[in-house]
């Protein structure tokens, strides 16, 4: 019999609708643990598939099912902030933005997050998602509770080596129903953006904690955002006093709201243009760069200036590559770009530190490289293409994928990747043994 479950008609595509399986359909929406339980259980003896979908933010189809899928939107409780141990526990449907607001009321917030905060804590930490400077938001979760796929609850705590592996498990391992982050004392940032040659780019490896680069290629020219931690209140003010009101972040949504305008009809007009006619794209590059990408700086909490961006429909993939391989890395794209038949937009260069997750991105620190183009509705996307070609050059760097992004990598090369790929897949087997997790979607990527 079929859990007495509701249930919620989701659409078949990510948020951008890059991946569109068609239509709609009806997936399970649990309010409780003891919903999920109930409905892994149900999959458990009648030998069917599940996968858990957060809210969509992959580009990639691992969190497609066609047998059965549930949803987390309704496990969005804060259960508890612990501001004496900088803790907060949430299940795992919370969302980003939550979790910021939450914490700051409280004098706390995350060390890190990824540049967008509509993705749920629990989407986040299956596929390390990150923002520059810390490791992933895997690193800080401390403890969690796993429905597993005999329907069993377990707890998994610092002391349990199987954390390292449920961190970033890609929901593999069983349904997080809540999870426990460390996290820090409050703290604002101050964030410099200023034009510089593209070969300065190391600038932003030592400029600041939090600093990153977006690199303009077609063009001489990267943007160095140079982060700097503040956690003096008096200096707070010192800095905001000082910081230029003059330019705009294309992507914060209070600079559009000050300014009035609508920014997204010329972005839209010059993207889609290039996409059509990709020999545009240096002229694209060098518009974006001298319009919405000017010399500004700002001053206030960290989640607000780092990780509350808003974004057009884009597609993408990131690779991660060690800090000591990523100068060869960075020569051999500018090399592809040389021989006229490979146009790149705006790429975003980030520095994360290593972490200790069996299927991390980097064991060391690394410079995360992401690459997304615009998707205009009536224009070529040109992203598999770009894709495909880009993480063959990554993969001679010893370059990583991010996991929630897109991956074309055959199975034998993105097992080979992984150190401790055969560590975490027995792991897998021995805690689902029938392969309730494991669906045809990721049998394509991973193999077995």
């Amino acid at each position: 019999m079929k859990p007495n479950i509701k249930m919620e008609s989701i659409r078949l595509a990510d948020w951008s609708g890059f991946t569109d399986f068609g239509g709609t359909a009806d997936v399970y929406a649990p309010r409780t643990e003891g919903e999920v339980i109930d409905l892994i259980r149900y999959c458990h003896d009648n030998q069917k598939k599940l996968r858990v979908v957060g809210l969509q933010t992959s580009w990639n189809t691992l969190w497609y099912c066609p047998e059965v899928m549930m949803t987390t939107k309704y496990l969005d409780r804060i259960l508890e902030i612990d501001v004496k141990n900088r803790t907060i526990t949430c299940e795992a449907g919370v969302t980003l933005e939550q979790i910021h607001k939450a914490l700051w009321e409280k004098g706390l917030t995350l060390d890190t997050a990824p540049a967008v905060d509509w993705v749920t804590i629990g989407g986040s930490i299956s596929t390390a998602s990150h923002g520059s400077g810390p490791a992933s938001n895997s690193s800080s979760m401390i403890g969690c509770r796993l429905v597993t796929a005999d329907g069993e609850v377990i707890e998994i705590g610092e002391d349990d080596e199987r954390l390292d592996a449920v961190r970033v498990s890609m929901g593999t391992l069983g349904v997080l129903s809540t999870v426990t982050l460390k996290v820090v004392d409050a703290f604002y940032v101050s964030m410099q953006r200023i034009r510089i040659p593209t070969q300065d780019w190391r600038r932003y490896l030592t400029e600041g904690e939090m600093s990153y680069l977006l690199w303009f290629p077609h063009t001489e020219y990267s943007v160095l955002a140079r982060v700097d931690v503040i956690r003096d209140p008096a200096e707070v003010q010192t800095r905001a006093a000082e910081a230029s009101s003059n330019g705009f972040d294309a992507n914060n949504p209070e600079d559009l709201e000050r300014l009035g305008v609508d920014v997204s009809k010329p972005i839209a007009a010059i993207a889609g243009f290039a996409n059509i006619m990709p020999s545009t794209f240096p002229a694209r590059n060098r518009y974006l760069l001298d319009v919405f990408f000017q010399d500004i700086k700002k001053v206030g909490p960290a989640h607000e200036v780092l990780m509350s961006f808003e974004s057009a429909p884009i597609a993408g993939g990131e690779w991660s590559v060690p800090i000591s391989r990523f100068g060869a890395a960075l020569a051999d794209m500018q090399a592809e770009i040389s021989k006229g038949d490979f146009y790149l937009p705006i790429v975003w260069l980030k520095k994360v530190a290593g972490e200790s997750a069996w299927l991390s991105a980097a064991d060391e620190e690394c410079v995360q490289c992401g690459i997304y183009h615009h998707l205009i509705d009536g224009t070529p996307s040109h992203v598999k293409e770009m894709v495909m070609r880009i993480e063959r050059l990554m993969l001679r760097h010893g370059g990583r994928p991010h996991l929630g992004k897109l991956i074309y990598l055959d199975p034998a090369d993105l097992k080979r990747i992984y150190p401790k790929w055969e560590l975490f897949n027995a792991l897998r087997r021995q805690m689902d043994p029938q392969g309730m997790f494991w669906p045809a979607a990721l049998a394509k990527s991973f193999g077995d």
